[in-house]
């Protein structure tokens, strides 16, 4: 049964209509109201209706850094149906050339800086509208549109987004995601955290990351508050910021926050306004916890994965150090721990894998029949992410999707960078695992055994490795052996590499 009901975009209709002059979004000097945003939104999705001819489930790709232009693509997507493809800007041009090739848009946003990445495969995009939205062409067309809102809008049941999130197999796999999907998530996040019109959200990570652009970004469109949008993280202007726009909260990984307490004028900050941080990606130190309250700010860290929606549990401010490391499930989504034979483990100790049950789930993999079927099972998400449970109910994470990397809060999976290191010609065996780093997390680590005579140069593999590769995914260091050690049945040990190497991080140079 369809739900007629309205879509993601009548958010921002609404708030214009109760307050028109409300910021929405600061973007450096910009600010603009939801007013503003509501009638900008209403120009660019009749802009795709009646220029472009985009048609209810065609896929518009995103290629931009942060900028109020982003959310106004994003939010004339789910007012008209088309499906809205967010394209990672660290990407090279055979990664973004596999995503075109897979979800075959008929548009592709994007602006200067990324002409050269486009150019590099203009070939296979040939088909495709390349929209520069700095160019007069596309800014012409903005200024003859109509406000108005455009006819036969989407509903919360239909599907609006396809977010490409890198598998064990190493190929990216589109999930796709919809609008009620989202507004699930956004009442967990709203009901968890608190937030309201009053809020001031300081978003610093790229809108491409889920994170970003759904737990973070989308309820505060729902409840009226303010977004605080910069392209990048810096300490000094964060500090800045805080002070200036009395930001009420802020979100991002552990790695940034230490990076801010180190600043020389955090101390003196007056961070007052600060509700609580929210960190994600790794768990946040005992000793950073209790420099943030020294300050008075809280913690509060999430779980999530894109295919879940991109937020499913939490820890609470006040657990922050009695279960650091734990969560509990959001309130409309619910989770299950099961051992190989799919029955709940028994708290205190078992490991299992965490499953997902809730609207807040994909709707499938994007071309992917047989990984859909694996993933979604009898209403189900599985995960492939160990954790145990503790007698209270927490949820505590073993293993992040097996032989996952988190080096800088983003996922990084060893699959996809041993594909293109086994393109190299002198490789015989590789491996790639993760290092614990103090700054990042976890390093990217690749252990590699050349093949017999052959002599590998370190350097000019890992430059091998970042012509293809996005940069934090590119080794920052490799370790060379004759052989590596295997099962009889022929597969790598892994958790044996991390083992032996772990000790090894003191050799890295991981400022790269």
């Amino acid at each position: 049964m369809k739900m007629y009901i309205g879509n993601m975009g009548r958010w921002i209709t609404w708030w214009s209509q109760v307050e028109y002059n409300r910021e929405a979004v600061i973007f450096g000097d910009r600010r603009i109201s939801y007013g503003e945003l509501h009638e900008n939104i209403n120009r660019v999705a009749n802009v795709l209706r009646e220029q472009y001819q985009i048609k209810k489930g065609d896929r518009v790709c995103c290629l931009l850094n942060n900028c109020i232009e982003y959310y106004e693509i994003f939010f004339a997507c789910t007012k008209i149906g088309a499906r809205f493809v967010p394209v990672n800007i660290r990407l090279t041009g055979s990664e973004i050339e596999y995503i075109t090739n897979d979800c075959t848009p008929k548009i592709i946003f994007t602006e200067d800086f990324f002409m050269p990445v486009l150019d590099s495969v203009k070939e296979s995009i040939a088909d495709i509208k390349c929209v520069n939205i700095g160019e007069s062409e596309y800014n012409d067309k903005l200024e003859q549109a109509k406000t108005n809102e455009p006819d036969d809008q989407a509903c919360w049941d239909d599907d609006y987004a396809i977010l490409y999130t890198s598998g064990t197999t190493g190929f990216p796999k589109g999930a796709v995601i919809t609008q009620m999907s989202t507004l699930t998530v956004t009442h967990n996040i709203m009901a968890a955290m608190d937030l309201s019109q009053l809020d001031r959200y300081l978003i610093q990570l790229p809108l491409c990351f889920t994170g970003a652009l759904i737990p973070f970004s989308m309820p505060m469109f729902h409840c009226g508050g303010t977004i605080v949008l910069e392209n990048e993280f810096d300490p000094t202007r964060t500090i800045e910021l805080m002070e200036k726009e009395r930001i009420t909260v802020t979100a991002g990984v552990p790695t940034m926050f230490k990076v801010l307490s180190d600043e020389p004028k955090f101390e003196g900050a007056d961070l007052s306004s600060v509700r609580y941080i929210s960190a994600g990606g790794a768990p946040v130190p005992v000793s950073l916890i209790k420099t943030y309250q020294e300050k008075g700010i809280p913690f509060t860290t999430g779980y999530g994965l894109t295919e879940g929606g991109g937020f499913n549990m939490y820890l609470p401010p006040k657990m922050s150090e009695v279960k650091r490391g734990g969560y509990i499930p959001m309130m409309w989504n619910e989770i299950e721990v099961v051992n190989e034979e799919g029955k709940p483990i028994a708290p205190g100790g078992e490991i299992g894998e965490i499953k997902i049950k809730g609207s807040v789930n994909m709707k499938e993999y994007w071309n992917r029949p047989e990984a859909t079927a694996e993933a979604l099972k009898d209403g189900w998400l599985y995960t492939a992410d160990l954790a145990s449970v503790d007698e209270d109910g927490f949820y505590f994470i073993v293993d992040r999707a097996k032989d996952m990397i988190v080096t800088g809060g983003l996922n990084t999976y060893p699959a996809e960078i041993e594909n293109i290191i086994f393109t190299h010609p002198d490789v015989a065996q590789a491996a790639v695992i993760g290092v614990a780093d103090e700054k990042w997390g976890e390093v990217v680590t690749a252990v590699v055994a050349p093949k017999p005579g052959m002599i590998i140069i370190e350097e000019e593999l890992i430059k091998f490795c970042r012509e293809k590769l996005a940069d934090y995914k590119t080794p920052k260091k490799v370790i060379f052996v004759d052989e590596l050690p295997m099962t009889s049945s022929g597969k790598i040990l892994k958790r044996q590499l991390r083992e032996q190497y772990s000790s090894r991080k003191e050799h890295f140079d991981t400022d790269l």
